[in-house]
């Protein structure tokens, strides 16, 4: 997860409540650890911050709550909510909290107990953001195995009636945030159908369920193998395609430049001497080498390359704006900057594909001005040569004319 804003009264309690919850923890408390609290803290942040009716202070209360929502969790699970209020207002109260922000954080994590419907958007939130795992890609890997093994601490119940539990809770469970429900909710549904998919297979023992939701990620790694490698030879091909493309153009504007630059040479040796004698040759000459000069002017600015200010911040790269492997971004960065950058780059495949996709597109933006100008190029040569050719046979049929 990336790094969060808290505030300093936060980053002071951390310690606090991870010290409650290590120290009290046993090894069938395997779901309410530290691990959770941090999941939930950073959900109610990102929730809250989505949340334009929550100011700073009140998020500070939430993140607060969900700090200290499950200390007391590992020692009895049972009224634990109560236990873990009672515990924050004594570290709050020793903190000069105010008291009104400490009331708030006591009623946000009462609210968590199961079962309890939110009354209002603070208790939605912390709502939303403590069912957050249930969207998570490594649901059935972690916290529903996790859970079982918590759960069978107290009781003893089979594979089957767990799955069975967790299908049913999650068809009572909603979420109730906008942010929650445009970002949770396709995640839960994809992990409901799991759960629906194991509960169509016998499971006996745990060794089974372990090695049912192994192969489940065996069979998702496999089936995204292969769009992921067809993606990277799609970019692969079409940016080699664009590079030659790109290079034919430059050969193209290349050719454009020699050829008329020979026109002009031959025009300024051989008939600009000769005018003198031969006066119908100027007004053919003057065309061919303005026309030429144009051409060469206009091969020119197809392949006269452009670059951007070269700079991108981290704030850029954190929220993935700007194209990192182009050097027109990079070039004005600092090297610790730019590796970090890039390190970040690799850590996130969308952003990676994104940053393709838009080297891609901008490569694209080049070809259609090196091509455009390259055809006003060529255009620009035959007519000058038509021209050129024309006032030539004109000025020959005059002098026939005159004498």
């Amino acid at each position: 997860m990336t790094e969060q804003p808290w505030t300093i009264l936060v980053t002071e309690c951390m310690p606090i409540a991870e010290e409650q919850i290590k120290n009290y923890q046993e090894n069938e408390h395997s779901f309410h650890n530290w691990e959770h609290t941090l999941n939930v803290l950073h959900s109610v942040s990102e929730i809250g911050a989505a949340t334009p009716e929550i100011t700073a202070k009140e998020l500070e209360s939430l993140q607060l709550a969900a700090l200290f929502h499950d200390v007391k969790a590992c020692e009895q699970i049972e009224d634990h909510e109560k236990r873990s209020a009672a515990f924050v207002r004594e570290v709050l109260e020793g903190k000069n909290y105010p008291e009104e922000s400490i009331q708030l954080v006591e009623r946000v994590i009462l609210s968590t107990q199961l079962g309890h419907v939110p009354a209002n958007i603070y208790e939605q939130i912390i709502k939303d953001a403590d069912l957050s795992h249930l969207k998570n890609n490594d649901y059935i890997r972690v916290q529903f195995l996790n859970l079982f093994d918590e759960i069978n601490s107290r009781t003893n119940k089979s594979p089957m009636e767990w799955i069975d539990d967790c299908i049913v809770f999650f068809d009572e469970q909603q979420f109730y945030t906008v942010y929650a429900k445009e970002n949770y909710t396709k995640g839960k549904a994809k992990n409901r159908e799991r759960l629906v998919a194991l509960s169509q297979i016998e499971i006996n023992t745990r060794e089974d369920l372990i090695k049912h939701t192994e192969k489940k990620k065996k069979k998702k790694k496999e089936t995204t193998e292969k769009p992921d490698k067809g993606v990277e030879t799609m970019f692969r091909v079409t940016l080699r395609n664009h590079l030659s493309l790109s290079q034919i153009a430059d050969s193209k504007a290349n050719t454009l430049i020699s050829v008329n630059g020979i026109i002009i040479s031959i025009v300024l040796s051989a008939l600009f001497p000769k005018l003198d004698n031969n006066p119908y040759l100027l007004i053919p000459a003057l065309v061919l080498i303005c026309f030429s000069v144009a051409t060469i002017i206009i091969s020119i600015v197809s392949t006269i390359p452009r670059t951007t200010h070269g700079l991108m911040t981290r704030d850029d790269v954190s929220n993935k704006r700007g194209n990192l492997i182009f050097f027109g971004n990079f070039h004005n960065m600092e090297q610790k900057d730019f590796e970090w950058g890039v390190s970040e780059l690799m850590k996130d495949k969308d952003y990676l594909y994104k940053s393709l996709t838009r080297d891609l597109y901008h490569l694209g933006r080049v070809l259609n001005k090196k091509y455009t100008y390259l055809r006003m190029g060529y255009i620009t040569f035959v007519i000058g040569l038509c021209i050129s050719v024309v006032a030539f046979i004109v000025s020959l049929g005059l002098i026939h004319v005159g004498s």
